[in-house]
């Protein structure tokens, strides 16, 4: 199977095919960057729920004596996870 350059000149259907599947790429590629955001709000919220809640146990579990230190990294990493979108974010722009 060969390739390689066509002999003949593209004709109006070529071309009309070419233009079809760049439109549909540029709408993919469209609908793919807004799936994308609202992928990254629904995990920064998440994620921000998740470290609100994790902080509370820790302070509640210190406050009582008991062991605190496993909710508080959850928080911690939770909060580090915002921070790298939030700075992913703003370098996008």
């Amino acid at each position: 199977m060969y390739t390689g350059p066509r002999d003949e000149e593209p004709d109006e259907r070529d071309a009309e095919l070419l233009r079809y599947e760049r439109e549909r790429r540029e709408r993919a590629r469209r609908r793919d960057a807004v799936s994308w955001r609202i992928i990254a709000w629904v995990m920064a919220g998440a994620l921000a729920l998740l470290a609100y809640d994790s902080g509370g146990a820790a302070l509640d579990a210190h406050r009582a004596g008991r062991p605190w230190l496993y909710p508080a990294t959850v928080s911690a990493a939770c909060v580090l996870c915002l921070l790298g979108l939030a700075v992913r974010a703003l370098r996008r722009r």
